[in-house]
């Protein structure tokens, strides 16, 4: 009796570390339409980052899951910007104005009109379970994939006041994951062990809204709503997440 209770206690804290491919969605936007028009203009934030999961097994319940988000921005000039951001997914951008007035002479009542495009990328690996004989585990599926996508967004803000803008964003994404599962240990398989491919043509799409303060000339803080449509592995996820951004400009 010891004896059992001792594999079901090893088996279950063993499952912990197991888990099944999914795919992981960044919400987190945080795309400003107000560029600096004066080239190599710097800003940098720190905040949070929510994802819509969607797992590749029906049956599996997908993770929640959220990470600190890294992003830096860059002028370039003439309403030009690059962006680079790392949460739950690493993106790299080119963000363009087209309409509105530079960060630089934004006033109250100012219209703001930009758009983006951008290159999102992740990759994720682990383990599924197999089964034990004795103490020894049979049958492990290992796995690994990457992810790559591209990002497009139209961007539109108003300025209530100098200190406060309002921002939000259509977007769409566009992507694949190409993976595997594979053998590790050929001799813990005998019967049941996966090779198969994983890959699966995507996309999410959605909108987001923002309210940006600034607290002083160099720092700022922004709240954001994000509707979230996922879809991956033939089925469609739909989710909503709030984040939090704060950020400082040199």
């Amino acid at each position: 009796m010891k004896k059992t209770l001792s594999l079901i206690a090893l088996s279950g804290l063993l499952g912990g570390c197991y888990s099944s491919p999914e795919s992981l969605n960044s919400m987190a936007r945080f795309d400003s339409p107000e560029v600096n028009k004066a080239p190599f203009k710097l800003s940098m934030s720190l905040g949070t980052d929510t994802s819509n999961v969607v797992a590749l097994k029906t049956n599996d319940e997908a993770t929640e899951d959220s990470h600190l988000r890294a992003a830096a921005e860059l002028s370039l000039g003439h309403g030009f910007e690059l962006g680079w951001a790392a949460g739950g997914e690493g993106k790299y951008s080119l963000k363009y104005q087209f309409y509105g007035k530079g960060r630089e002479q934004a006033s109250s009542g100012d219209i703001s009109l930009a758009m983006s495009i951008g290159y999102v990328s992740g990759d994720d690996s682990g383990v599924e379970a197999g089964n034990y004989v004795g103490l020894q585990e049979y049958n492990k599926s290992h796995w690994e994939f990457d992810k790559n996508a591209i990002d497009v967004a139209l961007i539109s803000g108003y300025r209530f006041t100098p200190d406060l803008l309002l921002y939000g964003s259509v977007f769409y994404q566009d992507g694949e994951i190409d993976g595997r599962y594979y053998i590790k240990d050929p001799s813990l398989c005998t019967t049941g062990c996966k090779t198969d491919p994983i890959h699966s043509d995507g996309k999410n799409y959605g909108v987001s809204v923002a309210l940006e303060y600034a607290f002083t000339r160099n720092v700022f803080g922004t709240l954001e709503a994000t509707l979230h449509q996922a879809d991956w592995f033939d089925r469609t996820k739909s989710e909503s997440s709030a984040n939090l951004n704060v950020g400082y400009r040199f």
